[in-house]
């Protein structure tokens, strides 16, 4: 198939299986040379035939003859046309009406055997240009050309893309070494491959000599990673393909470029001398707004994915906001995805965070107490100052109109391929350095897919593990939780791996998972607005256990430093007491800043 290219339309097939929504995976050459669709195999050839066609429908009741001589044109040797049963032969006995438009075409005829025994004919002609099988056999199950010429065994093995190939690199090497050919082209490779993978696997080195074209280059790696490990070598031609080079006169480097065919290695695999010192230290450090957090976990890093899980009206949106102020002020960008709010809340929230005042609290508390003047009663006092000015806040949100703060306005609806899209293009379109979502279950609430609960949160994480190893990109994610078999995680009960909720996912993919404990029925008043921060994993601190304790304030709604003591045995996995960790940690902390 041509490497030019017109234009790139939707895969039918694709859409059938609900795939293909950006509507380009049909790959169309120009006028008569058909379109293919490269995820899925569909094919379209000039004629507009559809397939690839699986089954040979023609029974070889009678085998086309033909006669053996030299391809002038093609600069292929009798010899081995004749070892390879390739012949020539004039189509004159039509049979039908689909057979009548070949009458009088030069017809090239390639012989399949299998257990000695002739399967299939492949059938080139020439004019008008096509490709037909006779045989009762499957193309994906025939051996590959030539196949029963070599021994299954030995030190190497070329597979060629066509036929023509297959005959050129025979007769460069005096037909003295084994290759062979796919049926029917790499749009049947893999199949080809698999049904083949005993021969093949006889041989040391199994080196594919595929098209250079963008077809060739695709399949040639999907069928090394099909072969055993190690013996799968992928040769790169100057030239579109073998043939070509033969008729430059480049049988040399044809036979040097099989020569040095490199061995297939898959993505991902490095020798340590590849890990550079960049990539050792490529990750950026940052602390948490609160220096105790700080010391407990180790700080927050780039390319990393933190799990952050509580009870309901625990406060883990509020840190989540507090951790977006924190990282806007040291001149980060931030993408927000907060799920089951709209943009001017967050904005809101966000502002209040800048002026360190309650500002949704304030607007709705003054338009309480006009609506109860209005109606001839005193108004009320609701724990805060209502000294917010139109001014402060025009302030505070200008400075947030020049950070680098991207909110997702889901508009009520949270479609999971939306969400997903909208993460991808936040961190590799927008650059962004962190992204929230706040929460997983409200973001595959909306998968479109179908299937269970955990079944979406297993590929949603799977998802944002990729966008994080491709970007570097750090993402903190919320989730809700099981009901605790215990004590309510309202009622301030203890969080453990076995209540995230959906799946087991959320626990293994994040690289740290924090759970937000809060007892907001707790008898002192005091201690209903004390945030008990646990590690429950952590890769790289590895501390587990309470690290740290907040609170709530509620006249400015801020979440600040606690000094709240633990009950004595709360401890984390190094078996120190939690007040002495902490203090060990922040010492460690200030002697680093001195």
């Amino acid at each position: 198939m041509s490497e030019e290219r017109i234009r790139k339309e939707a895969c039918p097939e694709c859409r059938k299986a609900g795939k293909d929504k950006s509507g380009d995976n049909l790959v169309v050459y120009p006028e008569g040379k058909g379109s293919h669709c490269f995820a899925c195999g569909y094919h379209v050839h000039g004629d507009t035939q559809t397939g690839p066609s699986k089954r040979i429908s023609e029974k070889l009741t009678r085998p086309i003859e033909g006669e053996y001589r030299a391809l002038s044109a093609r600069k292929i040797d009798e010899k081995t046309c004749r070892l390879f049963g390739y012949r020539l032969c004039k189509f004159d006995s039509p049979d039908g009406s689909a057979m009548a438009r070949y009458k009088g075409s030069t017809i090239h005829v390639s012989d399949y055997w299998k257990d000695g025994e002739m399967v299939a004919q492949h059938l080139r002609f020439q004019k008008p240009k096509d490709f037909r099988w006779r045989g009762e056999a499957n193309v994906d199950s025939l051996p590959l050309y030539g196949q029963w010429l070599w021994s299954g065994s030995g030190k190497r093995i070329v597979i060629t893309e066509g036929e023509i190939d297959c005959l050129t690199i025979s007769s460069l090497q005096k037909n003295r070494w084994p290759v062979v050919s796919l049926p029917s082209g790499v749009q049947s490779s893999e199949a080809s491959i698999r049904a083949n993978l005993e021969f093949l696997s006889g041989y040391e080195e199994i080196v594919l000599c595929f098209d250079s074209d963008e077809p060739g280059r695709l399949f040639a790696q999907k069928c090394a990673e099909i072969l055993p490990p190690g013996k799968a070598r992928i040769a790169h031609l100057p030239m579109k393909d073998a043939n070509d080079m033969l008729r430059a006169n480049q049988g040399g480097q044809l036979l040097q470029a099989l020569y040095e065919a490199r061995s297939y290695q898959p993505d991902g695999i490095l020798h340590v001398n590849d890990i550079t010192t960049a990539d050792v230290n490529s990750q950026s450090q940052w602390t948490f707004p609160w220096r105790s957090i700080t010391a407990g976990l180790m700080g927050q890093r780039s390319g990393e994915m933190t799990l952050i899980a509580s009870g309901t009206g625990s406060g883990k949106s509020t840190i989540v906001r507090e951790l977006v102020y924190d990282h806007l002020c040291h001149g980060r960008k931030v993408g927000v995805l907060m799920l089951e709010e709209t943009p001017q809340e967050t904005l809101d929230d966000l502002i209040s965070l800048r002026v360190n005042k309650p500002v949704r609290q304030i607007r709705a508390g003054r338009e309480l107490n006009q609506l109860l003047e209005s109606e001839g009663n005193n108004p009320v006092s609701f724990g805060f100052v209502d000294n917010l000015t139109d001014e402060e806040y025009q302030e505070a949100k200008q400075w947030f109109g020049h950070t680098g703060l991207y909110v997702y306005d889901h508009h009520g609806t949270n479609e999971f391929g939306s969400i997903l899209q909208r993460v991808e293009y936040m961190a590799a379109g927008l650059g962004c350095d962190v992204i929230m979502i706040d929460h997983i279950t409200a973001a595959v609430q909306g998968m479109s897919k179908g299937g269970s609960e955990r079944e979406s949160i297993d590929e949603t994480m799977r998802t944002l593990r990729s966008i994080v190893q491709r970007t570097g990109v750090h993402i903190d994610i919320v989730s809700q939780l099981n009901r605790l078999d215990g004590k309510a995680a309202e009622e301030g009960g203890q969080i453990t791996m076995n209540n995230l909720r959906g799946s087991g996912s959320l626990g293994s993919v994040p690289n740290s998972v924090i759970a937000i404990e809060r007892n907001q029925q707790a008898d002192d008043p005091e201690e209903r607005h004390i945030i008990k921060v646990r590690s429950l994993k952590g890769r790289f601190h590895g501390a587990t256990g309470v690290v740290g304790t907040l609170k709530l304030d509620q006249s400015t709604r801020r979440v600040v430093e606690a000094e709240w003591s633990e009950p004595q045995g709360e401890s984390d996995v190094t078996g120190s007491t939690f007040d002495e960790e902490l203090e060990a940690r922040a010492q460690g902390i200030s002697e680093v800043t001195a």
